[in-house]
This record gives C-alpha cells, sequence and structure tokens, in this order.
C-alpha cells in the first residue's frame, strides 16, 4: 500500500502538487475482482481541476493510475480514486435522483431518461434501482452522450 500512495504522490508532485494526503482501503466493490479505494485530499485550488467539467479530470486521473499500478497484472486490486470525496458527494445526490425518478416513473407511468453521465454513475443509478423489483434500467446511446432510462418492470 505505501508504494501505491508513493507512487500516487510522484504523479502529483510531477504536476506541481506537493500539500496531497492519501487514505487507501481494500473494498470487494464487485465478486470478479478486489478494489483498492483510494482517497486523496487536496486543498481546493488543486483539487478543482480534476473535478471540473462533470470530474473528467478525476476519470482521466483514475485511468492513468489504474495504467501505472496495476495494469494488466490483475492480482492487483482495481483502482478506484476519489478527490476530496467527490464520488461519495455525488453518490448520495444520485440515490436521492435515482429514488425520484422511480417515484415519477410509478406515478406517470412513463419512462425517464436521465442526462448523459460518466459510466461509474451510471453504474451507481443501475445498481441503487435494481434493488426495486417494479423498476428496470438501461443504458442507452453511445458514450460521451451515454445515459440511464428508468421505466416500469414490463
Amino acid at each position: 500500500m505505501e508504494e501505491i500512495k508513493n507512487k500516487i504522490k510522484e504523479v502529483f508532485k510531477m504536476m506541481g502538487i506537493d500539500e496531497i494526503e492519501i487514505e487507501t482501503k481494500k473494498d470487494n466493490l464487485s465478486k470478479d475482482r478486489e478494489h483498492l479505494l483510494v482517497d486523496i485530499d487536496l486543498p481546493f485550488k488543486d483539487a478543482r481541476q480534476f473535478l471540473n467539467e462533470e470530474a473528467a479530470g478525476l476519470g482521466a486521473l483514475q485511468h492513468v493510475l489504474r495504467q501505472m499500478i496495476s495494469r494488466k497484472d490483475f492480482t492487483q486490486p482495481l483502482l478506484v480514486v476519489d478527490i476530496n470525496r467527490h464520488k461519495k458527494k455525488r453518490e448520495k445526490e444520485l440515490t436521492e435522483l435515482a429514488n425520484k425518478a422511480a417515484q415519477k416513473v410509478r406515478r406517470t407511468k412513463k419512462p425517464i431518461a436521465f442526462k448523459p453521465m460518466p459510466a461509474f454513475e451510471r453504474r451507481f443509478i443501475h445498481m441503487k434501482l435494481a434493488e426495486q423489483p417494479d423498476i428496470v434500467t438501461e443504458s442507452t446511446g453511445e458514450d460521451p452522450e451515454r445515459k440511464v432510462v428508468v421505466r416500469l418492470y414490463p
């Protein structure tokens, strides 16, 4: 774990960011591969460059770190990177959005399409609404316009 933290600090140092705190925790988010949750705390001025435009910078950073650290070695845990708890906060918002969409679909009996969103957000909505037996979800479209559609189970 310390080796991973040091590699991450090295990447940030190359970007001119020295003030960084990293917490790691192993988790089994999926059945097929262990995950390593990496929570990075940065000063606001540094964090915002990763969290602009639907956190595209965070997604890019996660991709680069995954390539550096776990590459093609599937014995290594898959990195899930978060900056300043952005994903945690977003998951709370998405839970509310998903529940409201399900309620509206039940009330109107018409499907609802979310606006396009990143893959981790779509997956989160699918997982949240899978718990509701009368609701079904599907992703439609092509990235970057891919979105979740919520409808009643036939």
